[in-house]
């Protein structure tokens, strides 16, 4: 569906909805994203490149005379309510606390906020590994800032939004998510360095390729366990480099590949591995940024693929739903590139792909993929997409 019908339709819910207050009202939007390359490197103070997708969540509000915020979600139908002076965590609907921890943030800062009513709507998948949940944050940090005139700057409302997600919520992630959700620009993916969180606008401007997100749809297990004993592997060769090299290591990001190829022999089998991953992952990602800049698609392509290989082998976070879409693909003519895409253990696999066969691609995918596992992928096109957006548009 076309901006312009989303926003008549948010719109026209709104008005059934909520009477007119007479103040400021606005229509917002943010995207979820697709992480092309650098996995398990941002908890290594490591880089990593995503891009913003075309699917994105959407809002109309319009303040309110009170504390009070009113929402609705059009995809879930509930409508919550809580106040600002007594923000206390939803059992019941969770993504009211999105909304809540955003809010709560925001007042830490000392931003001064008044209440809302606010209707959403959104196309990004839930539970695919896209971050619907940095969508929500950051589209509802947009109608704070719009509607008030916070004028709160982009790096600080992504940081707030992670807060948000980290504190209220209370699931710690990095800040990549919130980060090509507000900082995203059409036609480039954003490089984030995880450790002094700068970021490089990197150009995707050749609209003889696409992006197409494959969804497993296999419900991710023991992504919790094995995250944390992924984080304790690298933790071991990080104390292990810090004592050998001449200089600090803190993190993976401290190690070049010539100085783990030196030492790694002399680790324990497993450990190696895991450093070997984001040591060359890490390096990955900075050739990768130099391809893009380069136009050069055909060797990013390759590096999807050697790096969904090191996380197959080398960190063993694929599982066999994510390696027969992986496989398929390289099959295709039309793939240059693929590879699982976040945490692992299920999820999505992202493909780089040319424009012209995207059809083709997705359809041989989608025939392959139902042959040998029996289940329905879903199947998504993309072009890097901008980050959130103020429409400037009224309600009433």
């Amino acid at each position: 569906m076309e901006n312009k019908q989303r926003i008549k339709r948010l719109q026209e819910t709104f008005r059934k909805r909520y009477e007119d207050t007479g103040l400021k009202s606005g229509v917002f939007a943010a995207p979820g994203r697709v992480n092309l390359i650098g996995e398990h490197t941002d908890y290594n103070d490591g880089f990593v490149l995503p891009m913003a997708l075309e699917k994105k969540i959407m809002a109309a509000a319009q303040l309110r005379e009170d504390r009070k915020v009113v929402a609705y979600d059009m995809n879930y139908e509930p409508e919550i309510s809580f106040d600002l002076d007594n923000l206390v965590k939803n059992k019941e609907n969770n993504w009211a606390n999105y909304l809540m921890g955003v809010a709560d943030e925001l007042q830490k800062r000392d931003y001064q906020l008044q209440g809302l009513n606010i209707v959403l709507e959104g196309d990004v998948p839930s539970a695919a590994g896209l971050s619907s949940s940095a969508a929500l944050e950051v589209v509802t940090a947009m109608a704070f800032d719009r509607l008030l005139g916070l004028e709160v700057d982009p790096v600080e409302m992504a940081l707030l939004c992670q807060a948000a997600e980290n504190n209220f919520v209370g699931v710690n992630w990095g800040i990549m998510d919130q980060y090509i959700s507000r900082l995203g620009r059409e036609g480039h993916a954003l490089m984030i360095d995880c450790r002094s969180n700068e970021y490089e606008l990197v150009p995707f401007q050749n609209e003889n390729y696409r992006i197409v997100i494959c969804n497993t749809n296999v419900q991710r297990s023991l992504v919790d366990s094995e995250y944390n004993r992924r984080r304790e592997e690298c933790s071991k060769a990080v104390d292990f480099f810090d004592s050998k090299l001449d200089k600090k290591v803190t993190a993976l990001r401290d190690v070049t590949v010539k100085e783990l190829e030196q030492y790694e022999s002399k680790l324990p089998e497993i450990t190696a591995a895991r450093a070997r991953h984001v040591v060359t992952e890490n390096r990955r990602v900075k050739e990768s940024v130099e391809a893009l800049n380069e136009g050069d698609f055909v060797r990013f392509g390759q590096l999807m693929y050697d790096s969904h290989e090191s996380l197959r082998d080398d960190y063993e976070v694929s599982c066999e739903e994510l390696d027969i879409l992986v496989e398929l693909a390289q099959k295709q003519n039309e793939a240059l590139g693929a590879r699982m895409t976040g945490a692992g253990f299920g999820g999505c696999t992202v493909n780089l792909v040319y424009e012209k066969s995207t059809s083709e691609f997705t359809e041989a995918l989608h025939r392959g993929y139902k042959k040998e596992t029996g289940i329905e992928p879903d199947i998504y096109v993309s072009f890097p997409a901008p980050g959130a957006a103020d429409f400037d548009k009224e309600i009433w």
